[in-house]
């Protein structure tokens, strides 16, 4: 008996504009005759290679699909330039010839990102500040895709967030994305590093590198029904634990979501038949730490079972994993303020008082004339 499988799907998970990508189709026919490839964007076919046909590979317009057809093939595809458009759920469909008719499909996200073209700005810098003053200061991304991520530092510190504004995202009409954060506080003396208070605002572009889900079946038994099922055990997936091979309606699912082990937490998220969990589905567990530096996200998933969430063939439960990893960074660093102060001068930040410790000339001539105020009182 045949059996048609696919050994690889391979689309770049995240790509920068204007660059060129091969997207490739690998499958093991099991002896039977190949019919048709088929690639599709969001669910629209874009290419199709038939062997009988003449030629044999087809392309279809489609916004954002820029296909060398002469670099095509039965395997492979190759989109000569990438643009926003370009951004989608790229999936292969593989079907054999008569008598057997089989068909198999996969498919995987590809992002296109776009690097900001310079630094961010600092609006609403003062040349001095006192103790007291209040600092209003905005930072300004210049417009990426996806939009960065800003944070502000005081002399190489992290500020606290209680002084932040709450992030804005700006979008652009050309797709692009600013995030603005502000930054205020009231001056105090430990916000200078020998007189001088430099902040720092930086901004951080992150990509998905790659996302795996893990789903299951719940109703007459327990089955993997992921895409990466269909290219064998994939230890980068997350894992789903905890789950019954029977439920019925009243019963409670809790079942927990383990992300694989990396240098990162991963991003969790759960789906009951392909639709997002209700938040108060959702149990937030700290991460596992281990041993080697590396971690492991954890999330729960618990409600009572109701007809409505059972299909045809089950109640279906995904979880899915997504790591980030950071693309870009971009940083404006500034000295906003100089303490205002004479030299050997200290600016007490409680009571305001200043004393001169250059000579102490001043000090001495200070207590001579208590000593002499007293002995002229002694005298009276």
């Amino acid at each position: 008996m045949f059996c048609l499988r696919l050994t690889e799907l391979r689309v770049p998970s995240g790509v920068k504009q204007g660059v060129p990508v091969w997207l490739y189709c690998g499958y093991d026919l099991e002896k039977d005759d190949l019919y048709s490839v088929k690639w599709y964007k969001n669910h629209v076919e874009f290419y199709r290679y038939l062997p009988s046909d003449e030629p044999p590979g087809q392309k279809y317009d489609l916004l954002g699909v820029h296909i060398n057809l002469n670099k095509s093939n039965q395997t492979h595809v190759y989109l000569e330039k990438t643009d926003l458009n370009s951004e989608g759920s790229y999936g292969c469909e593989v079907s054999t010839e008569a008598p057997s008719y089989r068909t198999v499909k996969a498919d995987k996200d590809m992002t296109v990102y776009v690097l900001p073209e310079g630094k961010p700005t600092i609006d609403g810098i003062d040349g001095m500040y006192e103790i007291g003053d209040y600092v209003n200061l905005t930072c300004v991304s210049k417009p990426s895709k996806p939009a960065a991520v800003l944070s502000w530092t005081i002399n190489s510190q992290l500020v606290d967030e209680r002084f932040l504004t709450p992030m804005v995202t700006e979008r652009h009409l050309d797709g692009l994305e600013s995030t603005i954060l502000g930054l205020q506080f009231q001056v105090t003396l430990n916000h200078f590093n020998k007189g001088v208070m430099t902040v720092r605002c930086t901004a951080t572009i992150s990509q998905n590198y790659y996302s795996h889900s893990e789903e299951t079946l719940l109703g007459e038994r327990l089955k993997s029904a992921s895409p990466d099922a269909l290219f064998g055990h994939n230890e980068a997936g997350p894992k789903i634990t905890g789950g019954q091979t029977r439920y019925h309606v009243g019963d409670v699912v809790d079942v927990n979501c383990t992300s694989a082990r990396d240098v990162r937490p991963a991003e969790l998220h759960w789906f009951i038949n392909d639709k997002k969990a209700k938040s108060d589905y959702i149990i937030k567990y700290s991460d596992i730490q281990y041993v080697d530096n590396t971690v492991s996200a954890v999330l729960g998933l618990k409600f009572r079972v109701h007809q409505e969430h059972f299909l045809s063939d089950g109640l279906r439960l995904k979880c899915t994993a997504t790591v980030s990893r950071v693309i870009g960074t971009s940083s404006k660093e500034t000295v906003v303020g100089n303490l205002r102060q004479s030299s050997g001068l200290h600016v007490s930040e409680n009571s305001g008082s200043a004393l001169n410790h250059g000579s102490g000339c001043y000090l001495q001539a200070w207590l001579l004339w208590c000593l002499v105020a007293l002995l002229w009182s002694v005298t009276d």
